[in-house]
């Protein structure tokens, strides 16, 4: 989503990186691009209206910029590209407390920069013309250098091995370079529209957690039959890591590769046979549908404040 028809870009070696928002997705942000993609703290800026996160952050990460004023990330510091990192409910709270124009989330509409702005958006439940209308100025909109995205990521970007859906094709005109090579920096990228964000936030975001969750069951399954805690987990992980890849690489479905490696009377289909008696398939995908619903739900929490 561009608010105005000129190419933007910005010195992504020079910029300033901002979030509005210092809760884990933050804090998985941070450290991708601080420990993997060799940013300098110093050049990161974090708003949250209290310090319960904001003192932590600043702590661990030495040089970072902290601040209680979603404002002081566009007024004060002039951050160049800047994450939208909050629930919906906060977005909610804006709808709420605004009558026909929402509430600005940056208690003042965001100044008219005379430079581009990047604006990614890591709200779920929320369109980004609906965040667009609680940070630009109502009465000026077109007078706004910006470029605005809506992505999901999910937190492996903390260790540089993220997934990071955008709204345009990733290597499209579409998105600026410099944001392409940011993001780039810590997840692999990959387009999904943005009337599908929210199912790929359940998929890739709360699915991360279901991927740990089964590792530990595989884990646990391996140190029951005599194996290490340590060599169980890894060769376990490892297991799951190579699935993955070969589905990726082969183009094959699950299913094919799934039969593929189960030999008639062999192990696995034994296995295979005690999960569908667990109805495992089942629970998994009622898990993504849990995690969908909840984001909805934590979107309009905000009319219940």
């Amino acid at each position: 989503m561009s608010k105005h028809s000129k190419k933007l870009t910005v010195d992504i070696s020079k910029a300033k990186i901002g979030f509005i928002g210092a809760g884990r997705m933050t804090e998985s942000l941070l450290n991708g691009f601080i420990n993997y993609g060799k940013l300098e703290a110093s050049r990161l800026y974090v708003a949250a209206p209290t310090t319960k996160n904001l003192e932590r952050l600043k702590q661990q990460y030495s040089g970072l910029h902290i601040t209680k004023r979603n404002l002081d990330i566009f007024a004060k510091y002039g951050c160049d590209i800047v994450f939208i990192a909050v629930h919906g409910s906060v977005i909610r709270n804006c709808y709420k407390q605004g009558g026909e124009r929402p509430f600005p989330l940056t208690t003042n509409f965001i100044p008219n920069m005379k430079k581009p702005l990047f604006i990614l958006s890591l709200v779920t439940g929320f369109t980004l013309k609906e965040i667009s209308q609680c940070l630009l100025n109502p009465e000026h909109p077109e007078k706004y250098l910006i470029e605005m995205h809506r992505i999901v990521i999910n937190c492996a970007v903390a260790y540089g091995l993220g997934i990071c859906a955008v709204d345009v094709e990733p290597d499209s005109k579409k998105i600026a370079e410099p944001i392409r090579g940011l993001l780039s920096k810590v997840a692999k990228l990959e387009f999904v529209p943005e009337s599908q964000m929210d199912a790929a936030c359940a998929a890739c975001g709360a699915g991360l957690a279901f991927s740990y969750y089964f590792i530990a069951a595989m884990s646990d399954g391996a140190t029951k039959m005599g194996l290490s805690r340590d060599m169980a987990t890894k060769f376990a992980a490892k297991t799951v890591q190579s699935a993955a890849q070969s589905l990726l690489e082969s183009g094959k479905s699950p299913t094919e590769l799934r039969d593929d490696v189960c030999s008639p009377a062999g192990p696995a289909i034994y296995g295979i046979h005690v999960l569908d008696k667990a109805d495992c398939a089942s629970g998994v995908s009622a898990a993504v549908e849990a995690a969908h619903k909840r984001a909805a739900e934590l979107a309009k929490e905000g009319e219940k404040n």
